[in-house]
């Protein structure tokens, strides 16, 4: 009996190890225990060559390797944290790559600009050193003048500011006082207290507006002084618990906070009375209770004086600081003049301390020289990084979803392509093979769209005197794979194998310009009798001639020499013969061309003397028209 158990169990663990199905299950249980596991975060990406020819050992190798170090596959949901990374990577990647790009231009054609000039010979450094100078002392004395407004602006505000030393702020004052026949007696009310009682009322009356003023009218109070304007008519008294008689006084009172002068009687101050400052309706009325004083046309005298002080009192406020805010708007947009055309001032004197210290031509090369390759080597290579996603569903159905990052919009592309794999099979085979196939198949398929990363590029002409656009295209050097994810899991009754990839692409730039143009450039030049010297007014047709010359940089360019052909022995009463000056005539105008950056190895030069005139007889205006250099340039020559 212990027999048959024996080799009953061994039949079962046979049939447990031969069940693929079994196996794939063991490996699913692996896969929730793996989820419970943190990986790395900083863990950087394992990258492989993608081989060429048909060696898979590479890919079996990464399978086994990511396999291990996650020890198994990852969470089917799950998002891992170098593959949130690596998409990061992508578009700092590319925006990183045009930015260096773009500053490298820059400098490119800064200096060759620079190189041209000087060059050229059409801009006279002396010339562009004055007018810079000229410009900067113009822009001098714009800042010198915007200045003397800005001091004129605040000479008026302080005008405006002094002008309030007699603007009154008002305020509603209660005074309590120990009865005096003085103060009963109406035509010496207003002179008593604006005598003895001035100082007791000064202090709290100016401290309040002070305190309830100063910051929304940004300026400094002075001393000031107060003036008691109006009285309540009515006479209030009150008794205390001692019989003693207090009179209850109702004021308005106007404050002078931005006025320098002090009060006559600064000296007075009567320690017997009350001052109490009216601040708000509630105030009033709860003053009025705990004094036991007035009566309804009492409050409602205060309560209508307290509204016409507020609205005063506001309106002029807004007043003072509409008028102050004029003040410093003006002064801002003053001051925000200054500093652009300081902007410009610092400009322009950059450009013309350059141009001084600019003389050192063999500098000017070298920073030019040195500009072209760091930029033309830059756009020699370049890596590319792109992520895909890969999914096997059942035996039947392999799909690649890939994103890359289109080279002129730092915006993600998304391009999806389905392909049938009906070669990779499911059942019976370990997960490391199915991932590994996956992963064959998929580098087998897998093309970057490299229209996605064409640039615009310049490089300068044949004869160096503009620079040119062309267009910038690639072909792939290598490619370097790693794995992001590696799982499997279930869409309903359907198993999804799913790989993702981060990919390296290595790139080797084609640049491609455009083949230079063909046309016609003709000219004809007058020069000086007997001379091989140019007229003056022939030098515009020179500099136009030049123009059209460098459109088409490959044409030959055939100069031919003319004299009249009125002495055929010396022409025109030279020392030379008429066809040496029409030949030296023919040279020196090449050497302006040379001159002015034209390749020599273009010109053809050569002499008819007087044999072809255009003008014949012995008038000195017409025969002018036969002391002339030709030029012609054009796809048949």
């Amino acid at each position: 009996m212990k027999f048959i158990r024996f080799i009953l169990a061994i039949f079962i663990c046979i049939i447990l190890f031969s069940n693929p199905s079994i196996s794939q299950e063991s490996s699913d249980e692996g896969t929730k225990q793996n989820r419970t596991e943190s990986v790395d975060e900083d863990r950087e990406n394992i990258f492989y060559k993608v081989p060429d020819g048909k060696n898979k050992e590479v890919f079996n190798k990464a399978v086994t390797e990511h396999i291990v170090i996650n020890k198994g596959i990852q969470d089917f949901y799950a998002v891992p944290f170098v593959e949130t990374k690596w998409l990061d990577s992508i578009i700092n990647s590319e925006i990183d790559w045009h930015e260096k790009l773009q500053k490298l231009e820059k400098t490119y054609r800064k200096t060759f600009q620079r190189r041209a000039q000087l060059r050229s010979g059409q801009n006279d450094r002396s010339v562009r050193i004055e007018n810079y100078t000229q410009n900067i002392s113009k822009l001098e004395k714009e800042i010198a003048e915007i200045r003397r407004q800005i001091v004129q602006i605040n000479v008026d505000q302080q005008v405006f500011i002094s002008s309030l030393s007699k603007t009154p702020i008002t305020a509603l004052v209660a005074v309590k006082s120990l009865y005096t026949p003085d103060l009963m007696s109406n035509k010496k009310k207003l002179d008593i207290l604006n005598s003895a009682f001035f100082k007791s009322m000064e202090e709290p009356v100016l401290g309040h507006i002070e305190s309830t003023y100063e910051k929304k009218i940004d300026i400094p109070l002075q001393t000031g002084h107060i003036r008691i304007t109006y009285m309540y008519p009515e006479n209030i008294t009150h008794f205390d618990s001692d019989a003693n008689e207090f009179v209850y006084l109702f004021l308005r009172v106007e404050s002078y906070p931005f006025s320098t002068d002090t009060s006559k009687d600064s000296n007075i101050k009567n320690k017997e009375i009350e001052v109490e400052i009216l601040s708000n309706i509630k105030q009033i009325q709860t003053y009025l209770k705990e004094k036991e004083v007035g009566d309804k046309r009492l409050l409602d005298w205060l309560n209508k004086e307290y509204n016409n002080q507020k609205l005063n009192n506001e309106h002029l406020l807004n007043t003072i600081t509409g008028k102050l805010e004029d003040f410093n708007m003006f002064r801002k947009g003053l001051e925000q003049s200054i500093s652009e055309l300081r902007l410009k001032v610092n400009d322009i004197t950059t450009k013309r301390d350059s141009l001084v210290g600019s003389g050192n031509a063999e500098l000017i090369e070298s920073e030019y020289r040195r500009a072209k390759e760091l930029y033309h080597q830059y756009y020699a290579k370049r890596r590319v990084l792109t992520h895909e996603k890969y999914t096997l569903e059942n035996d039947v159905m392999f799909s690649r979803f890939n994103i890359e990052v289109e080279a002129n919009k730092n915006a993600k592309k998304q391009m999806v392509d389905s392909d049938i794999a009906a070669n990779i099979p499911i059942s019976g085979r370990p997960l490391k093979d199915i991932f590994a196939d996956i992963l064959i198949t998929a580098n087998k398929n897998s093309k970057l769209n490299l229209q996605n990363y064409r640039e615009r590029i310049y490089t300068a002409n044949e004869e160096q005197t503009q620079l040119i656009q062309g267009a910038l295209e690639w072909e792939v050097e290598s490619e370097d794979f790693s794995i992001l994810k590696l799982t499997r899991g279930n869409v309903g009754s359907r198993s999804h194998f799913v790989l993702h990839l981060a990919k390296r692409t290595n790139l080797n730039s084609k640049p491609g310009f455009p083949a230079p143009k063909s046309g016609l450039c003709k000219s004809t030049l007058l020069f000086k009798r007997g001379k091989n010297e140019m007229r003056n007014s022939s030098k515009p047709a020179l500099n136009k001639l030049a123009k059209c010359l460098r459109k088409y940089p490959k044409q030959i360019i055939k100069i031919t020499g003319h004299t009249d052909p009125l002495k055929p022995n010396y022409g025109e009463g030279s020392k030379y013969s008429n066809v040496t000056l029409g030949l030296k005539r023919a040279e020196a105008l090449m050497k302006s061309l040379v001159a002015m950056e034209f390749n020599s190895g273009r010109f053809i030069v050569v002499s008819k003397g007087s044999m072809d005139p255009v003008a014949i007889g012995r008038d000195n205006k017409e025969l002018e028209k036969n002391r002339r250099v030709e030029v012609v340039s054009s796809p048949n020559e």
